[in-house]
């Protein structure tokens, strides 16, 4: 033992030293000098007998401690030797404590451990305090493995054991599976009979020539099975692992057919392709069915990929070609009435916040109801309604019976009763989805971008996601409906008000089929001096508009805007404020961000097509379409809106930066 560390156990031995000294030195200056250095000498002995009595006891002491430890350290090494796995124990901090010989045999082998930090092996983050019990994957030396973590043996707060176990060939093998899954995608060149209706056979011929062998080169390259279908569609089996690597490269044969142009003409094609990844081929060319489905029902010129779970989207970028085959028009009109006459009444609604085309659509089409003799009913929120001018006039002018309350509604739904949705296909967006829920029979007519969650139960789903509006549509199918039933200039005012909003009076989606519809909607009777006032607005309204277009922040091309004014016409305001940015100079796209009541948020977005503010809008969990979308967030501040919202314009630029720099 140390001189200092017995001062440290016996702290009064220096006392009992220095009182021995003062007693024989006090003896000694009173002249007692014989008992002084008796005094002295008894002194010292008995420092000498207190310390060597002091360091037998220590040896002692010491002897019995070294023989437990030794018998404790051998029980503990019989005890860990006989677990059978590789196993560690480190502090929280990272640093290597100890190890077993299989660990030090098996994992760490011939490779030298210059610094004895679990780092080396495994993530340092995964040493955390509420990891016990867990496990991870880890790779060292060319071996993979699942380490599994707890706490040391002796409960200590900050030691933890990391057994590894090696799985590295089953691991390779799961690997080598999932590489050779099959993957079965189907190819559409989209718009091929309205690009053939534009140009001659020979530019028709050489266009279609140069795709295919564009799309045949991109696919081939990839080392995989390209086969032709029939004129325009093709399918391709490909290994996952090759799969895999045409997403890393974004699908960039979208941007290549979209971009290439015969010299001297200005129209070009796009294509749409459905993957479907599953354990069968059979499994995978059904989901390869749904994807090109929905990759059509979103406009085409994407590429849509389904596990038979979820649905992953790229592209999206061209704004469609209007088709004006009207064939399936005709066919949808006779289906649609033929649904109508052996129904025993019929209830037809737009979406949450109904505006003038939900509504529009929504009173066209019930006057083509009643002319069948089918009692018909519109369903409206009146107290969230963005079309009430529309609602009062028709209300007032025509019939003030038809609308009822979505509550109402759901008492006079009956077993043969026929629900029509007009303008919407998610079943939460709609005014009354209890109804949809309950209904036996129902139609869907829409013209927005196809959604995953759209209404799947419907019997007959028209959908058109490169009309104008859903007034068109209507207008189309009654105009084609074998009955010809003729609609009141009140109901073509409503049809013709859907399709101004949506086009932005004509100068927005507008193709051949807009203004034939236009036309026959003037035809009866609708007036356009009545259909612009249902667009005015009050003082109030075109002051909170004026202010929300002055609070607005341009940013490169996209100009945003928020208010906190939560008012009942703020939705209203904020989708003109919308509408008037596109104004600014240089403004490609614009957001206005409001409250939407009970401490949710929501953001109109629009612009002019060379931004599609779907996919943004969709990345925040809305919808619509290229040049108008929207989003709402529940329990969600303006504030933080704007921030998801920013993000995710980030996110959009940031891919389409990637894309131009790969061009």
């Amino acid at each position: 033992m140390k001189f200092r560390d017995f001062l440290r156990l016996h702290p009064m031995f220096p006392v009992v030293v220095i009182f021995s000294l003062a007693v024989a030195a006090t003896s000694y200056y009173l002249g007692e000098h014989q008992i002084a250095y008796l005094e002295f000498a008894l002194g010292i002995v008995l420092s000498v007998l207190i310390l060597a009595v002091e360091k037998r006891n220590y040896g002692d002491l010491k002897r019995t401690v070294s023989m437990v430890n030794s018998y404790i350290v051998s029980k503990d090494e019989d005890r860990i030797s006989s677990i059978p796995l590789p196993f560690v124990i480190c502090s929280e901090s990272g640093g290597i404590i100890w190890y077993n010989k299989l660990f030090e045999s098996e994992v760490i082998g011939d490779k030298e451990l210059t610094f004895r930090q679990i780092r080396n092996f495994v993530p340092a983050d995964k040493l955390k305090s509420d990891s016990h019990t867990s496990s991870f994957n880890a790779n060292y030396n060319g071996r993979r493995y699942t380490v599994y973590i707890s706490k040391s043996f002796n409960d200590a707060a900050d030691e933890y054991v990391l057994y590894f176990i090696d799985d590295t060939y089953y691991k390779n093998t799961a690997d080598e599976y999932k590489a050779s899954k099959p993957a079965v995608m189907l190819i559409s060149i989209d718009a091929m009979d309205e690009v053939s209706s534009m140009v001659s056979q020979n530019e028709y011929t050489t266009l279609v020539s140069d795709d295919e062998r564009m799309i045949n080169s991109w696919f081939t390259h990839y080392m995989c099975i390209f086969r032709k279908l029939s004129e325009g569609r093709y399918i391709v089996i490909a290994e996952y692992n090759t799969f895999e690597e045409m997403k890393k490269d974004k699908f960039n044969i979208l941007d290549r057919v979209r971009e290439h142009h015969i010299e001297g003409l200005s129209t070009a094609m796009t294509v749409s392709v459905g993957i479907g990844t599953g354990m069968n081929l059979s499994s995978c060319e059904a989901a390869a069915r749904r994807s090109l489905d929905m990759a059509k029902g979103r406009g085409g010129d994407q590429v849509v990929i389904n596990d038979n779970e979820n649905y992953e989207f790229f592209g999206g970028v061209a704004s469609g070609v209007e088709s004006r085959n009207q064939v399936q028009s005709r066919i949808v009109a006779a289906s649609v009435e033929e649904l109508i006459k052996h129904a025993s009444s019929v209830l037809i609604m737009g979406h949450k916040n109904s505006d003038l085309d939900a509504l529009g659509s929504a009173i066209g089409l019930s006057e083509a109801v009643r002319r069948l003799g089918i009692p018909v009913r519109v369903v409206v929120d009146e107290k969230n309604t963005m079309a009430k001018p529309l609602l009062d006039y028709y209300r007032s002018e025509y019939d003030e019976n038809l609308f009822i309350s979505p509550e109402k509604a759901e008492n006079e739904l009956e077993d043969e009763s026929l629900v029509i949705v007009t303008d919407v296909m998610r079943p939460s967006f709609s005014d009354a989805p209890e109804l949809l829920k309950r209904a036996e029979r129902i139609v869907v007519i829409d013209h927005h971008r196809m959604s995953v969650d759209h209404i799947s139960n419907s019997t007959i789903f028209y959908h058109e996601p490169n009309s104008s509006s859903a007034s068109e549509m209507v207008a189309e199918l009654i105009r084609y409906m074998p009955s010809k039933p003729k609609l009141s200039k009140y109901a073509a005012e409503g049809l013709l008000s859907g399709i101004y909003l949506d086009t932005k009076n004509f100068t927005l989606k507008a193709g051949v089929r807009t203004f034939e519809a236009a036309a026959y909607l003037k035809d009866r009777g609708a007036d356009t001096i009545t259909v612009r006032k249902l667009f005015s607005a009050t003082s109030e309204e075109n002051s909170m508009v004026s202010e929300i277009v002055n609070s607005a922040v341009i940013r490169g091309k996209f100009a945003f805007a928020k208010t906190y004014r939560n008012e009942p016409v703020i939705r209203l305001a904020s989708s003109k404020a919308a509408d008037d940015l596109l104004n600014i100079e240089d403004v490609d796209a614009s957001f206005v961000i409001f409250p939407a009541g009970g401490g949710n948020s929501a953001i109109s977005a629009r612009s002019y097509g060379r931004v599609n503010v779907q996919i943004i809008m969709e990345h925040l969990g809305g919808g619509g379409h290229q040049t108008m979308a929207a989003a709402q967030f529940k329990d969600t501040s303006v504030d933080e809106a704007e921030k998801l919202l920013q993000k995710a314009v980030d996110d959009f630029l940031e891919r389409n930066t990637k894309k131009d720099k790969e061009r």
